[in-house]
């Protein structure tokens, strides 16, 4: 429930509380008191965190559904051509 006083603030009756309501609440704390950088930070932890539980095989899965790119071994990149200025 809500504090009609404070609409910010989740009332607790009898020990009582919305557990949805007040983990919202708290992660939009969370995410406020946030900037770009710590943002950045706390998102590449815990994509590290859920990746690291991946095989080997689950994370080439992934990144060929994602970004199918990364695992391009053309050495197509390292050939000077005349966009590169390098021939």
């Amino acid at each position: 429930m809500i504090s009609p006083i404070n609409p910010n603030k989740i009332l607790m009756t009898e020990n009582i509380v919305d557990r949805d309501q007040l983990q919202e609440a708290y992660i939009e704390s969370i995410i406020d008191g946030m900037d770009h950088k710590s943002m950045y930070q706390y998102v590449y932890d815990n994509l590290t965190d859920h990746l690291d539980k991946y095989s080997v095989d689950e994370l080439i899965t992934e990144v060929e559904d994602y970004y199918p790119e990364l695992l391009d071994d053309s050495d197509n990149d390292k050939i000077p051509d005349e966009s590169t200025g390098w021939n």
